[in-house]
């Protein structure tokens, strides 16, 4: 079901981008808990990662990139290539290879807007916390770097999540970055946000 959301949101998204040749497109992460279970659902190269009990960096989502194996043949088999232009790119354009929007090479089934959907036991890993961001937070940390330093910053406003972006911007992002770090405690969970582009 939340895959036809998606896509279903994905072609509401075209038809209307077709109409105004808005040539962009946008990634998606979605986090969903539903009772002890959390579902994650992405398109695209924003990132989830999960901070669980033992203080360990679990990965809640796959970077959809074109130089990863399964990508590389989907394109290839749509009649498309990957070509490097700084990093690995669909058709020498676009960095993600899935991805709401973005139109032009969707039509051709190059870039798709399928999510990835994983589903995780909060009774089983019992999570501190989530991160979720955007590839501008991605490009300068890594999955354990970022929640090491959302560790020692989760007495702050918004969980450390405007550290976390002005750090990443500090250490060389050049894209728009968005963080929301979602803190558990005693069976609930609050949010906290920043962003810069």
């Amino acid at each position: 079901m939340l895959t036809d959301e998606v896509l279903a949101a994905d072609f509401e998204l075209v038809k209307v981008a077709k109409k105004t040749s808005n040539l962009a497109g946008s990634t998606a992460l979605m986090a969903i808990v539903d009772d002890a279970r959390l579902i994650v659902a992405n398109v695209g190269d924003s990132r989830g990662v999960m901070c669980d009990s033992k203080m360990n960096a679990i990965p809640l989502s796959f970077d959809h990139k074109p130089n990863q194996s399964r990508e590389k043949n989907r394109i290839k088999e749509a009649g498309g290539f990957i070509a490097f232009h700084g990093v690995w790119r669909v058709a020498g354009i676009l960095a993600t290879s899935r991805a709401l929007g973005d139109y032009p090479l969707k039509d051709k089934k190059f870039v798709i807007a399928d999510p990835d959907i994983l589903s995780f036991d909060l009774h089983y890993n019992k999570p501190k916390f989530l991160i979720l961001a955007s590839d501008g937070l991605w490009d300068t940390f890594s999955n354990e770097e970022a929640v090491a330093f959302i560790k020692d910053r989760l007495d702050e406003p918004n969980f450390g999540a405007k550290s976390l972006v002005l750090e990443s911007y500090y250490r060389g992002s050049v894209d728009n970055i968005t963080v929301l770090v979602i803190v558990f405690k005693d069976g609930k969970y609050t949010l906290g946000s920043s962003s810069v582009s």
